[in-house]
């Protein structure tokens, strides 16, 4: 093997070992949930939560029964570090994030056009993150203002409640 093969092969190995890590020490966003907490803030039968990234059980997805994964109602959880949280809460253009009370030591909302709010919570030593589509398929951002005011409140409202559970947990 050439040595810059064997520099890459290595920084590759490096890289993985990270990863895993990283993953291990966030711990498992599927167990901070149940199918019927998620049902309950969705209105929806939902499947048991699946992780959504093979190796990486910080991440998890709880998607609406029997519905393509198109259409599909979800609610995705994230597991944080302490860095991705105080990351997130940086400014940018375009993004507004505004603070949330009244839910773990800390949290805000961050809007994405097109997506959505995202609510980050630290609680502890604890971060995550809930992203939910609590109508079928992807129709955010395309009405009225008072439709997307409207829209954007349920994105808030199951936001909050899958994050209220989750700190019952912790």
């Amino acid at each position: 093997m050439k040595p810059r093969h064997r520099i890459i092969a290595f920084s590759l190995a490096i890289l993985s070992i990270a990863v895993a890590a990283h993953a291990a020490t966030l711990g498992d966003a599927c167990k901070l949930l149940t199918a019927p907490q998620v049902s309950a803030a969705l209105g929806v039968e939902v499947d048991p939560g699946a992780v959504r990234l093979p190796g990486h059980p910080e991440y998890c997805i709880w998607r609406e029964h029997g519905q393509s994964n198109a259409l599909a109602r979800n609610v995705q959880v994230s597991l944080l570090t302490q860095q991705q949280f105080d990351i997130g809460k940086t400014p940018l253009p375009d993004i507004p994030k505004s603070p949330e009370s009244g839910i773990g030591d800390d949290a805000y909302f961050s809007k994405t056009p097109g997506v959505g709010y995202i609510l980050s919570v630290k609680k502890g030593a604890t971060y995550f993150r809930v992203q939910a589509r609590p109508i079928p398929g992807f129709s955010h951002n395309k009405g009225s203002a008072v439709e997307e005011k409207a829209m954007d409140e349920k994105f808030k409202a199951v936001e909050r409640a899958i994050a209220s559970d989750i700190l019952k947990k912790l």
